[in-house]
């Protein structure tokens, strides 16, 4: 490979890289391209040109990439049918109703009218849409502000919900010791599992110390994620970011504790958990 076509790869891969925002799965690429070029080739003249031009080295790359927002550009839909899709797997809209009004109905005994509830993913309001009307205040967080508008344009009737960007693995504008009721349905799965363990411990700190905590994840146990993760492997997705992380019963239980939680368990397709701080 000549020296232009690896100086043109590495700069458009770099430059790639900032405007997707896919800053986790772009760094891996980019430093295995550094690596490959600064042995071999640094010392052509033409490189040591781009190099400098591009004011790159592997210290700033690496402090870039860990303030920039690792999750954020993976949900960006262009519109709310594109949402539907990237939420429930549809972009029938009665389909995605039906199974908001379907997981309000088992959130529906941890809270009341009185209460402060968190949607931790809420995405375009799915589940939020059920539970606003029935609380006091509803704390409406995700990574996307992508979703976080399209759900205020769709919800703008509901005057109680407060809308928060989740900063990949803390959501600062929630106050500490302040929610009743924290739900995740189907959500932690999309992060790397030491982030989504990190949210745990984000999940705890705002939670009262008699508040609940309602999650769900895929069950790899179970036969229908089995088959999913199946074919994520045949087809080449383990370096999807956004791919979905399958967890066992056993690994939710030991990691619940370890973020400070006492939880009840049932695994069925789906792993549920209620837990409340310890």
């Amino acid at each position: 490979m000549g020296i232009s076509t690896i100086a043109l790869r590495i700069s458009s891969l770099w430059h790639g890289v900032l405007s997707a925002g896919l800053f986790v799965l772009g760094a891996a690429i980019v430093f295995d391209e550094l690596r490959h070029t600064r042995e071999g080739w640094l010392h052509h003249r033409e490189l040591r040109e781009m190099w400098d031009r591009m004011n790159l080295n592997e210290e700033r790359l690496r402090a870039e990439l860990s303030e920039a927002p690792r999750y954020a550009g993976l949900w960006n839909p262009a519109d709310e049918t594109a949402a539907l899709l990237q939420i429930f797997n549809t972009d029938d809209p009665e389909s995605f109703e039906e199974g908001g009004s379907w997981d309000f109905d088992r959130l529906r005994p941890w809270f009341d009218k009185d209460s402060t509830v968190l949607d931790l993913g809420c995405g375009i309001g799915r589940v939020a849409r059920y539970v606003a009307p029935e609380c006091s205040v509803l704390w409406a967080v995700d990574a996307s502000q992508t979703m976080l508008d399209l759900m205020a344009d769709r919800l703008s009737d509901l005057t109680n919900i407060r809308y928060a960007h989740c900063h990949d693995v803390t959501f600062p504008d929630v106050p500490s010791e302040s929610v009743d009721l924290a739900y995740s349905l189907l959500v932690l799965q999309h992060l790397e599992r030491e982030d989504a363990f990190l949210l745990l411990e984000e999940l705890h700190r705002v939670l009262r110390p008699t508040g609940t905590v309602f999650l769900t994840y895929p069950n790899l146990l179970s036969e229908t994620y089995l088959s999913g993760f199946v074919e994520y492997a045949h087809r080449g997705h383990s370096a999807d970011p956004a791919r979905a992380r399958l967890y066992t019963p056993e690994e939710v239980a030991t990691l619940l504790p370890a973020a400070g939680f006492q939880a009840e368990i049932d695994a069925g397709t789906e792993i549920r958990v209620i837990a409340h701080p310890i």
